[in-house]
């Protein structure tokens, strides 16, 4: 049987996770162009169609599984992508 894992660890364990992933992708040396017709575009870190708008969005500030209708395309060879916004 598994080790008894008390809540205040397993969200410890659980903010550790979602750090890493966000710092993952965010460290990613490739970029793309994110276009939404209410956002607007932005140039984001990406190793995948997903991540990119993951990206956006938190440039966005929206929930990122709410933007159905952006389009992500490659960026051009001299775009520079934004730096990671601070979240609290």
């Amino acid at each position: 049987m598994g080790r008894r894992v008390d809540p205040a660890e397993r969200f410890r364990i659980q903010a550790d996770a979602e750090k890493r992933a966000r710092e993952s992708r965010w460290s990613t040396p490739g970029r793309a162009r994110v276009v939404h017709p209410v956002h607007g575009t932005v140039v984001v870190p990406n190793s995948s169609n997903l991540t990119a708008i993951q990206n956006a969005a938190e440039v966005w500030r929206c929930d990122w599984a709410e933007i159905t209708d952006a389009q992500v395309w490659a960026a051009e060879p001299g775009d520079v992508p934004v730096k990671m916004p601070y979240i609290i």
